[in-house]
């Protein structure tokens, strides 16, 4: 197996990795896995491999240079560093100040990335990935390499391991590559990188992703086998507590929102204009966000007239995140409405369901998870704020009345776990193996 992200680094793409490989592992399957050392996760994820199973590697940080000089700048002149952007890629933001020096080492910075973040910012970790994989295929040589991104710079690492050994690979494709529409690159990027897409996709025996419109579209892309294989959740961290409802955390109505938030891609503001149109029971609610940055929320609920009702709190080790998100009243997944999210099936919609408490969903209203929220009553999906807060209002009274809101039926979150999702993994790998045996 093939990630950057791996525990004990905590990010939702280690978990899932992780996860699989745990499985892999517990199926009987001799299981390696070749990952970076991801100096900027905290370390908080429980590694459920033999540890010397795991092959941590070290790697170059490609932007190394930019981010020295950019940094040097700022000190000098008041520029911003570079910003993340959801696909990973950093762009730089100046300040007003010296126009033409910081419009000049703006283009100078952007175009660095978009050329030697290729086809990521993880490029810097292929050449000792794949030292690794090569000297662990010629100690043992694998019947299967599996290789998951983002970052795509796995992918690519696949594809030439996989040449060059002649072992069978699959890619899973956790988000989308060239079609991911938090893209911001420019033409000539975007065309190289579907070139490179092509020929690294053209050699695998398949493709897995998460949600079944990605796997159609890539099917329809690509014409390759596809496994659509949502994340779940692990019964073992979900494990389920008969006759024993949470205990509310507060007397308030309590909806906690664990992850991070993209500008302009992941908009809380229904919710807290819903919270506004209360009126005088606005006071009974509270809103507590978990790993998200203060500077996305706080203005946004400046401008509601809500702040007053909203907390952010830095992340929390993940096996903290389940109990926080146990003791939630009600838990607030983000979307984006926008159709170019269809398909888009966070993990941590499936770590709600296996907590088994109410959801309210914003963003993309016929998208993945606003059809599972719908088709599993488990929750509410809706950006009307009058809506919403006619929701929030059935809550609160349900809370005065029982003193808690109820927990999901275990109906809700069936064939969500992750065994179930493994076995489906599993026997496309196997499949997928034969046809070529």
């Amino acid at each position: 197996m093939l990630s950057w992200y791996f525990p004990p680094g905590n990010s939702i793409g280690a978990v899932r990795v992780g996860k699989l490989a745990k499985y892999f592992h517990e199926r009987g399957h001799e299981v390696r896995v070749v990952a970076g050392r991801h100096w900027d996760l905290p370390e908080t994820l429980p590694l459920e491999l033999p540890a010397e199973r795991v092959h941590f590697t070290k790697f170059l940080d490609v932007n190394w240079p930019r981010d020295r000089i950019q940094g040097l700048y700022s000190r000098l002149f008041g520029g911003d560093e570079a910003q993340g952007t959801p696909n990973g890629t950093a762009k730089y933001q100046p300040r007003s100040g010296a126009a033409s020096i910081t419009t000049a080492l703006r283009h100078l910075s952007n175009l660095y990335t978009d050329a030697l973040n290729f086809p990521d910012s993880r490029i810097g970790w292929l050449p000792w990935a794949m030292s690794e994989a090569k000297r662990i295929c010629q100690q043992s040589p694998p019947d299967l390499i599996y290789a998951s991104g983002p970052p795509f710079t796995c992918l690519l690492a696949g594809h030439l391991i996989s040449r060059q050994t002649k072992t069978p690979w699959i890619a899973e494709f956790r988000d989308r590559w060239v079609d991911d529409p938090y893209n911001e690159y420019p033409d000539w990027r975007t065309n190289m990188l579907a070139r490179l897409e092509r020929r690294v996709v053209n050699s695998t025996l398949g493709i897995v992703t998460v949600s079944e419109p990605w796997a159609e579209f890539y099917r329809e892309k690509f014409g390759k086998p596809i496994a659509a294989i949502y994340n779940g959740y692990d019964s073992r961290d979900f494990a389920l507590e008969p006759d024993d409802e949470p205990k509310p955390a507060s007397e308030k109505l309590e909806i906690v929102y664990t992850g991070v938030i993209y500008s302009g891609r992941r908009d809380p503001s229904p919710l807290f204009e819903a919270l506004r149109l209360l009126g005088p029971d606005r006071e009974r609610c509270r809103v507590v966000f978990y790993g998200s940055a203060p500077e996305l929320v706080h203005p946004v609920a400046e401008r509601c007239g809500v702040s007053d009702l909203v907390e952010v709190h830095p992340a929390v080790p993940y096996k903290d995140s389940i109990q926080i998100q146990r003791a939630a009243d009600i838990l607030l997944l983000l979307q984006w409405s926008d159709p170019k999210e269809q398909g888009n099936c966070p993990a941590k919609l499936f770590e709600y369901f296996g907590v088994l408490r109410p959801i309210l969903g914003l963003g993309l209203e016929n998208g993945v998870p606003a059809k599972f929220i719908r088709e599993r009553s488990a929750g509410f999906f809706s950006n009307d704020p009058r809506l919403i807060a006619d929701r929030l209002r059935e809550w609160l009274e349900e809370k005065e009345r029982n003193g808690s809101i109820k927990s999901l039926p275990p109906s809700a979150r069936e064939g969500l776990s992750r065994e179930v999702q493994f076995e489906k993994l599993e026997h496309f790998c196997l499949e997928r193996l034969a046809s070529v045996r």
